[in-house]
């Protein structure tokens, strides 16, 4: 049909077999659909003396057998900001909305805020921890080394080695609280 009126195939019916069932193409074709049959009646009164060969006004692809889905389009980019527009002007429930919202983002920042309180507290308190650990550790090696050179037998070093672990003995036993 397309070729018989324009003298040349469709080059789209890729596009077309794609298309075909948006809602925008389906509004087109029943708009175009109920034109062509408001012509149809137009020209059944015109009178039959014409002979100009008649153009149809919509272009048949072999769909009429499909039922069409009669949509209204979706709204436009456009309408939709005037729409929007209007509703803020005619209610003042838009500008409550904000602060609600603006409310419930400061309360999620407090909340935030103290959750990172407690993970900065929580965090202390493992490195405290960790440190005591670490004290713990060293206290136990120094006591194991003081041990060591308690059971240590000088009387086999030379005189200045057993003068020195002999000095250190006694600073251990002061330390540990007992005096000679």
């Amino acid at each position: 049909m397309y070729a018989s009126c324009v003298g040349k195939r469709f080059q789209l019916e890729h596009c077309w077999v794609i298309l075909r069932k948006e809602p925008k193409w389906q509004f087109e074709r029943a708009s175009q659909h109920q034109r062509s049959n408001k012509k149809q009646k137009s020209h059944v009164n015109a009178s039959s003396t014409s002979s100009a060969p008649s153009i149809p006004d919509s272009v048949n692809l072999g769909e009429d057998n499909e039922p069409l889905i009669y949509q209204d389009r979706p709204i436009g980019q456009k309408a939709a900001n005037e729409r929007l527009k209007r509703k803020q002007g005619k209610d003042k429930v838009g500008e409550t909305t904000v602060t609600n919202i603006l409310q419930q983002f400061r309360d999620t920042l407090v909340e935030i805020e103290d959750q990172k309180k407690q993970d900065k507290k929580i965090m202390l308190e493992q490195q405290a921890m960790m440190i005591q650990q670490s004290q713990e550790k060293q206290e136990l090696y120094r006591i194991e080394k003081e041990e060591q050179i308690m059971k240590m037998d000088i009387s086999n070093l030379d005189p200045i080695s057993a003068a020195y672990f002999q000095n250190r003995k006694l600073e251990i036993m002061q330390k540990r609280g007992f005096n000679y």
